[in-house]
This record gives C-alpha cells, sequence and structure tokens, in this order.
C-alpha cells in the first residue's frame, strides 16, 4: 500500500484548500493519516457490531427521549 508522505499532502491541500502548510505539518499529517488508515483496517477485531453511529436515528430518538423525560 502506497504511503502518504509531506509532500503529498501539501500538494493535496493547496490544490483543493488553497492552503499553505509547513513541512513539518505536512509530515505530521501525513503520519496521522497513515496511522489513522492503519488502525481502520483493525476496526473488524474489536467488535462494534451493535453500536449506533453517534448522530444515527435511532440515536438521535434515544436522546430525545432522554432529554424529554429528564425536562
Amino acid at each position: 500500500m502506497a504511503r502518504l508522505n509531506g509532500p503529498t499532502v501539501k500538494a493535496l491541500a493547496l490544490e483543493l484548500f488553497d492552503y499553505q502548510f509547513s513541512d513539518a505539518d505536512a509530515a505530521s499529517v501525513a503520519h496521522i493519516v497513515g496511522a489513522m488508515a492503519n488502525y481502520s483496517r483493525r476496526l473488524h477485531a474489536i467488535g462494534l457490531a451493535g453500536l449506533q453511529p453517534p448522530f444515527g436515528y435511532p440515536t438521535m430518538r434515544a436522546e430525545a427521549d432522554r432529554i424529554r423525560h429528564n425536562s
């Protein structure tokens, strides 16, 4: 798998967002994105089945019910 690097982050930020990164910041972003991509491949192993996304419809309804009952 190709790794994201600082120069690529700088080029993408400039092209997509017209934003200038320093070399150090671009390298940090590349490292963080690489780590997140690596760990995202392991999510299936930690047993997230049954969890709702934080803004999923069932979660929002449950929160609305909780607020209504507590007010």
